[in-house]
């Protein structure tokens, strides 16, 4: 934790470490003091920030700026523990005294310590006693440095509920007396599939929001590949799906920057530059599938392996659409979800099979929890496309805007449905394919 000091001011540094190194800090004094201090670490954490602020400004950056931070947030919990008299607690708690918690802190916040008090931090923050979007909305806030107003925005709540969620997630934690250990060995698989798919979440909400304008969030991406990639380099954690689970995380990540256009526009996969696609990207992605190689193959597996064919296929002609359909015959196996069905169908209308794709479709229509859903509907009007019926793709993308959108999904299906809506009275077709997730 000493990055070397850059030619950046203070606010730029301060915000760099806010973002990117406060994690480390809480992950490391909760781990010393105990996670029921989590709100008393967050606060002086961020004091810490804010008086390196207005210090570094005057004085000039520390040659560790890290060390300095850190050195201030412990120093000012430490200050609030004895004015309050719960100090004791709190050395009970940790089953040491001060002079030694001390010094274990200061051990830990050596840089080949912080990510053993991350990883705890991670399975801490997806405890068991917490539901799922408590679990993803306190891992944005400890491990992420999200804002609630971010959190409220990636999860499709208010800044409100979004505090009352964090809150409570952190009374829970305080009340079961959760300590920020790894799980035992027997509870070690359990937990850690909560992990990836804490992280797996956290990565689909970045790559396609369900709020705002904003048609991505590579902040989210970005900060979920950083977790999964924290997993790898464990031992233990650094299984076989958590490997797969990181080459779904890249292979994703190297269309990024196709898609979106200059105003903030979604860019759908067939009009994609695929000059822009991070090769390199693809290449780790690739590296890492091949490093996850198991008997047993995970859902990870295959939905990487999709993300790669497409990231190979040198245009969407060029697809290999029906290697695209056996992952998804795979994925079924092993879980039948209704999702991977209107993508196999998706797949099979791209290879040529689009009436069969078309039945699946419908069928799936009869489900309760399909029956509004959008993506089905947008399903529907590219098939009808495929079949040059440009009046059926209307109607069924004018059905999808009935449901619950994000600004950006409704203005991509205005746009689609303008165009289809010239294209009949020119005689121009349009392509709306876009690999739904």
């Amino acid at each position: 934790m000493n990055p070397e000091v850059t030619s950046d001011g203070p606010e730029q540094l301060v915000e760099h470490f806010f973002r990117h190194e406060s994690a480390k800090l809480i992950a490391v004094l909760a781990r010393a003091f105990g996670v029921r201090h989590l709100d008393l670490i967050e606060d002086k954490t961020q004091e810490a920030l804010i008086t390196a602020m207005e210090t570094w400004g005057r004085h000039g950056i520390p040659s560790n700026p890290s060390g300095w931070i850190y050195r201030v947030a412990r120093n000012r919990v430490l200050d609030v523990l004895r004015r309050e008299k719960i100090h004791q607690r709190a050395m009970a708690w940790t089953q040491g005294n001060e002079q030694y918690i001390v010094s274990l802190a200061d051990q830990w916040i050596a840089d080949d310590q912080v990510p053993d008090s991350l990883l705890r931090m991670m399975f801490v923050c997806c405890h068991p006693v917490l539901d799922r979007r408590s679990q993803i909305a306190l891992t944005l806030k400890i491990l992420c440095g999200f804002s609630l107003s971010e959190i409220a925005r990636g999860l499709l709540i208010s800044n409100e509920a979004a505090k009352k969620r964090v809150q409570r997630a952190k009374k829970a934690l305080a009340e079961e007396q959760i300590k920020p250990e790894l799980p035992p060995a027997d509870e070690l698989q359990q937990r850690l599939s909560a992990v990836q798919e804490v992280l797996y979440l956290m990565f689909n909400e970045g790559y396609s929001a369900t709020q705002g304008h904003e048609p991505l969030r590579d902040d989210i991406c970005e900060e979920a590949a950083r977790l999964c990639h924290l997993l790898c380099g464990h031992e233990s954690f650094g299984t076989p799906e958590t490997k797969a689970l990181l080459a779904l995380m890249l292979a994703h990540s190297a269309r990024l920057g196709a898609r979106v256009d200059s105003e903030g526009a979604t860019i759908l996969l067939a009009d994609q530059d695929r000059s822009l696609w991070d090769r390199g990207l693809v290449r780790a992605a690739d590296d890492w599938l091949e490093r996850s190689k198991t008997d047993h193959p995970s859902r990870f597996h295959y939905e990487a392996a999709i993300a790669l064919t497409h990231c190979f296929a040198p245009t969407l002609e060029q697809t290999r659409w029906d290697r695209i359909v056996f992952f998804y015959d795979r994925l079924l196996q092993l879980h039948p979800s209704p999702l991977y069905r209107l993508n196999r169908a998706i797949a099979r209308a791209e290879s040529g099979d689009v009436d069969q794709a078309l039945e699946e479709l419908e069928s799936l229509r009869g489900r309760q929890d399909m029956s509004s859903y959008f993506l089905l509907s947008c399903a529907l009007g590219r098939l009808h496309e495929l079949r040059d019926d440009s009046r059926k793709a209307v109607d069924a993308y004018t059905a999808a805007l009935s449901g619950a959108l994000a600004e950006h999904e409704r203005a991509l299906l205005e746009r689609r449905i303008s165009q289809l809506r010239g294209a009949q009275t020119d005689g121009r077709s349009f392509d709306a394919t876009e690999e739904l997730k």
